[in-house]
């Protein structure tokens, strides 16, 4: 066995194996199953450590489920991502001084795909260089040809059942990226803006009225002014006209119960073109709907004299302009929600579209009802309410965007006979009048509308195939709460529309990835780090282990690169340990069972025994740090610290020490599956992991755990005497187990590195006293030479653990700490408070009897 753990040799080597052996590469049979198809990343972006996360997560449970029998199938694949690929391809083609419409549709999808076809399969060799065993023999893309299908037999079936249509309604327009986006795509930033006073004169009156708006450039588009039909002051107003300035257009003052009467002035200027709340008073009262702005955002000719300006241009000549005119009554500062586009974070425009829309309100009862009814678990629960909240007020879904990258909308136009038609297949003609004078709607669809489909349509729903009726539905999906409603509630939608079952019960949301301040990690900060260099700097065992650990269930880690130190420095503490055991061995014999020797042995395996069954029950609940840190305390402490230690000051056999890392490394391989596999095989174990049968005898030695848990108690506080006094000639008098201590003296003194204890039955008259959990230890105090300089050094000891105590309890009683602090941190914060309070506690004892 090699002196060091090489990290990358061994991730070389097992990928390498696994790819040439297909190792994960599932097929039907009559085991049960366990499955998951992941959460398909964007071919626009590298991996980061939020994919990392997400992945090993996903890794762990299909490792574990593999390991335990099931037939388990974790299939992969990308995104077409329609916006966010084809803006980056516009970037690239605006570098070389081109545009898409230089290339014309057809050839600039060709470079698309030319693109794409360059970055999908990199981002699966991330997963791969990660440790993720996915099925790659079934790799997916969103694009391709049978999942393309699936999608136009989807949009067939929902059109014909009149879920979707076409309609001219107000959507989110971006101007950048010039398409519609649905409301899920739009993200809310605060911004300081201002809230501008207007006068409105009214016709045939030497008066006005005061209206409020944060976006004075749409009032070349107003039609209306909208007033509370309660509102007893202006009641007499309703039926007026008013001249709107500028354009000098007649606009009537209507009464609306949308009106609220306590913002503003209670006036409020109706733009039905350019606000989804005036489009609807605009219905209601038959206003006139005028687009003022072309998808770039610049002001069209209705808007006259600023036809041609940026619309935020336009704001600023339209105030100097109002103000010359003297109808501006007062400018005020205000914070301002402002949507922006998802991809870019160009400000949203509100914008009268004709686009296609999908009826949501009656396909997602049933997604509801299956949350109320339990039929899927939430983890952590609390997404189960934010979850029920937007499928409460579920609006209708815009699945068209004006792109050219993504799946065509498959509905065709005749201009012969004007029939409008769906077709699965490219149509050649008109089923109507066998015209081939025929046109293809020219937008695309909604990324989501493929994505909402992943679960069933990459498993081969549309052919019923062997494969799909395995392991569809899967068991869970693992995801990050930002794609709660685009993506997890759509699937479960689709799932039971289509397929009639769920697509998993299982929903775990984890946290987002953050950096030591508590940033979300982006390029724009320059605070992201990428799991690659983590892999090759620490190795991807320790990038798996580290994230797990810090990672509390759907708490937010913050992580720097000194974080993955951890997962590499038990990485190197598990093969010294197995190195140490082999050391001497000259045939590595692995025992099949094995019967305790000793209550030293009893109460390792038992401990073994107890870490199997919280394993499996915190995986089975996604506690997945409960999970890593119970691996990591009992083979660190437990194993290592206790037990190696004794077994080698016992000069005791290896045979029980290496039955117990034959079995460990099964426990641990889901976490860190390079290093358990090399110990595997080191081991002599002639199948991997996944495949080798590992007994699961079960030992529960209660008594050898009570004995031991004496011993471990007698010994640290031998060793906390020893440190604080200075003094090795310690007695120990015990409550019981006293012919247990007499039995193992020796091996206390071997591992306090003390040969003066000595057992009493009888307390001294004058000594200092600690204790342990079974009993008291003294120091005679004839044999303390300066009883002074030993009080005051506890004195100040004291001291010193109280402030500390104090500053601890402080932080452990903030509010704010405890929502916003990595629960690791937390739960080792509380430890440390405990560990005061004992050392405290014990000095207390001690000073009182030196006093």
């Amino acid at each position: 066995m090699e002196k060091h753990y090489d990290f990358a040799l061994a991730q070389k080597k097992w990928i390498k194996r696994w790819k040439e052996e297909n190792t994960w590469h599932a097929v039907a049979d009559n085991r049960k199953s366990y499955s998951i198809v992941i959460p398909p990343p964007n071919v626009t972006d590298i991996l980061h450590l939020g994919h990392a996360l997400n992945n090993t997560i996903q890794d762990i449970l299909i490792r574990y489920n593999r390991n335990k029998g099931f037939n388990t199938e974790w299939l992969p694949g990308t995104d077409h991502a329609g916006i966010a690929t084809q803006v980056v391809v516009e970037k690239r083609l605006a570098v070389q001084n081109r545009t898409k419409n230089d290339l014309g549709r057809e050839l600039f999808v060709d470079e698309v795909w030319s693109w794409v076809n360059d970055r999908k399969d990199t981002i699966l060799k991330q997963l791969e260089g990660i440790g993720a065993s996915c099925d790659w023999d079934r790799k997916k893309f969103t694009l391709d040809s049978d999942l393309s299908e699936t999608v136009a037999i989807v949009f067939k079936k929902l059109y014909d059942e009149k879920y979707i249509y076409r309609g001219t309604y107000i959507v989110n327009w971006c101007p950048r990226c010039h398409t519609a986006l649905s409301d899920e795509e739009v993200e809310y930033e605060n911004r300081n803006g201002k809230l501008y006073y207007l006068r409105y004169p009214l016709k045939d009156k030497k008066e006005h009225i005061i209206i409020a708006t944060t976006r004075p450039e749409t009032m070349l588009g107003d039609t209306g002014i909208a007033i509370n039909p309660n509102d007893e002051t202006k009641q007499h107003l309703i039926g007026s006209t008013v001249i709107l300035p500028l354009v000098n257009r007649e606009i009537p003052i209507v009464a609306d119960n949308y009106v609220d009467m306590e913002f503003g002035t209670g006036f409020v200027k109706v733009t039905p073109a350019h606000d989804p709340n005036d489009f609807e008073i605009g219905k209601r009262h038959g206003l006139e709907e005028i687009i003022i702005m072309d998808e770039n955002g610049i002001i069209n000719h209705n808007g006259k004299e600023y036809e041609g300006l940026r619309r935020e241009d336009a704001r600023k000549k339209i105030i100097d302009d109002l103000d010359e005119m003297g109808l501006i009554e007062r400018i005020e500062d205000y914070n301002n929600s402002v949507g922006t586009c998802y991809r870019c974070h160009t400000t949203i425009e509100p914008y009268l579209s004709e686009q296609w829309f999908v009826k949501m309100s009656e396909l997602a009862k049933p997604a509801l009802r299956a949350s109320v009814n339990g039929d899927i678990s939430f983890y952590p629960t609390r997404w189960k309410g934010v979850y029920d909240h937007w499928l409460n007020n579920i609006k209708d879904w815009c699945i068209s965007r004006q792109l050219w990258w993504g799946h065509r909308i498959p509905v065709y136009y005749c201009d012969d006979c004007k029939e409008e038609f769906v077709s699965i297949k490219k149509a050649v003609e008109c089923p109507k009048c066998k015209s081939s004078n025929i046109r293809q709607d020219e937008n695309v669809l909604d990324t989501w509308f493929s994505s909402w489909l992943w679960p069933f349509s990459t498993l081969g729903w549309k052919d019923n195939t062997e494969i799909y009726k395995q392991f569809y539905p899967t068991n869970v999906i693992v995801s990050a709460s930002e794609i709660l409603f685009f993506w997890i509630a759509r699937m479960i939608i689709a799932g039971l529309h289509f397929t009639g079952e769920l697509p998993f019960k299982d929903i775990y949301i984890h946290g987002t990835v953050r950096d030591d301040k508590g940033r979300k990690m982006s390029k724009s900060l320059g605070n992201g780090i990428d799991p690659l260099e983590i892999t090759s700097e620490f190795g991807a065992d320790a990038l798996r282990f580290s994230l797990l650990y810090v990672a509390g269930q759907g708490k937010d880690p913050n992580i720097n690169k000194s974080t993955f130190e951890l997962g590499r420095n038990f990485a190197n503490k598990i093969w010294n340990a197995v190195r140490y055991i082999l050391l001497n061995e000259e045939h590595i014999s692995v025992a099949e069972t094995v019967s305790p020797e000793n209550i030293f042995d009893g109460w390792i395996l038992s401990k073994l025994y107890e870490l199997e069954q919280s394993a499996e029950k915190n995986l089975n609940s996604y506690r997945f740090y409960d999970y890593v840190r119970d691996v990591y305390d009992f083979f660190w402490h437990d194993f290592c610290d206790w037990y190696l230690e004794i077994i080698k000051a016992n000069s005791e056999s290896n045979r029980i020490a290496i039955y117990i890392i034959n079995r460990f490394i099964s426990l641990l391989n889901p976490i860190m599956p390079f290093i358990t596999e090399e110990i595997n095989e080191i081991l002599g174990n002639s199948e991997p992991i996944h495949k080798k049968s590992i007994d699961n005898t079960e030992f529960e030695f209660k008594n050898n755990i009570i004995m031991m848990e004496t011993l471990k108690s007698l010994i640290t506080s031998i060793r906390n005497f020893t440190a604080e006094t200075g003094m090795n000639n310690i007695q120990i008098m015990t409550n019981s187990e006293s012919e247990f201590i007499y039995e193992h003296l020796e091996l206390i003194k071997a591992l306090t590195k003390n040969n003066e204890l000595i057992i009493i039955e009888k307390k001294p008259e004058k000594a200092i006293p600690a204790v342990f959990n079974q009993g008291m230890l003294f120091i005679p105090s004839q044999d303390i030479e300066n009883p002074e300089i030993i009080l005051d050094n506890y004195r100040n000891e004291q001291l010193t653990l109280s402030k500390q105590l104090e500053k601890t309890q402080n932080t452990l009683n903030n509010e704010n700490f405890l929502n916003k602090a990595n629960p690791v941190i937390i739960e080792e914060m509380r430890i440390k408070a405990n560990t005061l309070k004992e050392k405290i506690n014990r000095i207390n004892v001690i000073i009182d009897s030196l006093k």
